[in-house]
């Protein structure tokens, strides 16, 4: 190797020169290089890579560390969600596909900080360049899952935030038109931003072992447009706050108008007794959308919050970068403190915290970005969802399942094929139900003849006799002791009244036994 002697050259400890490095492979744009003209005009003098180890101390590599491990956690519990929303019944888990879109993209992010902690790779090309997509096949994929993951995390909640928007305070339910709108518009954005981030702005070591966007025209390519989504996603989430707030205190008013007019004597049906109706009717509406939605709610709001934060330092961040390899004046304090303690550099961390971003705000923004996955498992998950995941495996492994025969399993869902009743045997009839029973017949041609309709089936049934031709009786009028009618209460079970005369009734039993 190149003696370090040798690499410095004129620049004083522990700056590096930046003639003895090549220009052919990595981030060059990342080199933190300033001229330094009063040593030699054509000097110019670099920070060793990487830079986060001259302005932060050991801890922030524990910070970073803790970040990929919560990032395991997270794709863990949205690998398991995810599989519960494709194996379990719809009913247990609740699932809708904003919900897959958003998991999915939170898996995304949480793959930018699980590659590389599998793979543990090299942050610098050299001394003084870092490693980007180019020069490290590792930063390239970790970059890629951070830029999609943060773009698809912004588009679905903005999404979300408008399909909650259109539901409580429009009362529109979002259909088929608004699913495949949804699809198109929320993948077609991700991939166009996607692949102009990539294209043009590129990824790079930044902080730890994960590659971030490039500042040179990200704020155009990639933080702009994500600004803007999660500006216009907040806008939605806080006027649907304002329309439900309103929607309370209007319920509210309403209510005391009315016990005001009610002790007043009787009720009248005026203009604000409507007024108080619709009013009542769009508070218990809202309620139970917000009932309903309450988990996607909470969600967003988390989510945003998150996005607007990391994008806001990221972009702070960038300009400071900028403006501190253009003006070296205002960073000269850190610089000269480096210069003068180049052994121990841990003098000179507040310095440089001051003039670029504090190591706490950094470690927020990677814990706030580790949490996404389990925000998303402790919102979107029920405890449905393991009660499902126990009786699938109880149903699959389990050795005491019940025996179920193939008759009971094929005719289970036939109310006649209980035992005692023989499955295709037309011996066997069922008993008649009040639909098709005599007596319900006899009503309903007499409901016909209230109501009007013809009747063709009375006419039918009430024709003319017509004797056979090869018939030897004819029709007789009836006799005077067929048109006597007797009752005996002893053949209808009933009980027998004052009125009857046993001797009467008795005969009237021999002659029908003589009959007979």
């Amino acid at each position: 190797m190149v003696n370090t002697t040798q690499l410095r050259g004129l620049c004083p400890a522990p700056f590096l020169d930046n003639a003895k490095f090549s220009t052919d492979n990595g981030f060059i744009g990342g080199r933190f290089c300033a001229p330094v003209p009063q040593i030699e005009a054509d000097l110019t003098c670099c920070l060793p890579c990487p830079i986060t180890d001259w302005l932060y101390p050991e801890t922030f590599n524990t910070y970073s560390r803790v970040a990929e491990i919560l990032n395991v956690i997270g794709l863990a519990v949205c690998v398991f969600l995810l599989a519960s929303f494709v194996f379990l019944p719809p009913e247990k888990t609740r699932r809708h596909y904003l919900s897959y879109c958003l998991v999915v993209g939170v898996m995304f992010m949480a793959l930018g900080f699980v590659v590389p902690l599998a793979v543990q790779p090299e942050q610098c090309y050299d001394s003084i360049t870092p490693n980007d997509m180019y020069s490290s096949l590792t930063c390239a994929f970790s970059g890629a899952f951070i830029i999609a993951g943060g773009l698809s995390i912004d588009v679905w909640v903005f999404i979300r935030a408008l399909s909650m928007h259109l539901q409580i305070c429009w009362d529109v339910l979002p259909g088929k038109k608004f699913f495949y709108a949804a699809q198109a518009l929320g993948w077609g954005i991700i991939a166009v931003f996607f692949t102009v981030t990539i294209t043009f702005t590129g990824v790079s070591f930044r902080f730890g072992d994960a590659c971030h966007v490039n500042s040179l025209d990200s704020m155009k390519d990639f933080w702009g447009p994500l600004l803007a989504i999660a500006g216009i996603s907040t806008v939605l989430q806080l006027a649907t706050f304002t329309y439900c707030i309103h929607v309370y205190l209007k319920n509210m008013w309403s209510d005391e108008q009315t016990e005001t007019q009610s002790s007043a004597g009787l009720p009248s049906y005026t203009t604000s007794s409507l007024r108080t109706h619709s009013a009542r009717a769009v508070y218990r509406r809202v309620r139970k959308v917000v009932w309903l939605q309450w988990r996607g709610i909470t969600i967003v709001v988390f989510i945003l919050v998150d996005v607007i934060f990391f994008s806001v330092v990221f972009v702070y961040l960038n300009s400071i970068e900028q403006s501190a390899t253009k003006d070296v004046e205002k960073v000269e304090p850190w610089l000269i403190c480096l210069i003068t303690n180049p052994d121990h550099r841990d003098k000179c961390f507040n310095l440089g915290q001051e003039q670029f971003v504090n190591m706490q705000t950094v470690a927020a923004v990677l814990m706030m970005l580790s949490f996404a996955g389990i925000q998303c498992f402790l919102l979107l998950s029920r405890w449905t969802i393991f009660q499902a995941w126990g009786e699938l495996f109880r149903s699959k492994f389990s050795s005491k399942r019940e025996f179920v025969s193939l008759d009971a399993k094929r005719f289970s869902s036939d109310a006649r094929t209980y035992e005692l009743l023989k499955i295709g045997n037309p011996g066997l009839k069922s008993p008649e139900t009040a639909v098709t029973s005599p007596a319900a017949h006899e009503f309903d041609t007499y409901r016909r003849s209230l109501s009007g309709t013809p009747d063709y089936f009375g006419k039918e049934i009430q024709r003319e006799y017509q004797s056979p031709t090869l018939s030897f009786s004819s029709p007789r009028a009836p006799s005077q002791a067929a048109m006597r009618v007797d009752w005996d209460p002893r053949a209808t079970h009933a009980r027998g009244g004052l009125g009857l005369h046993p001797p009467a009734a008795e005969e009237d039993q021999d002659g029908m036994a003589n009959r007979i």
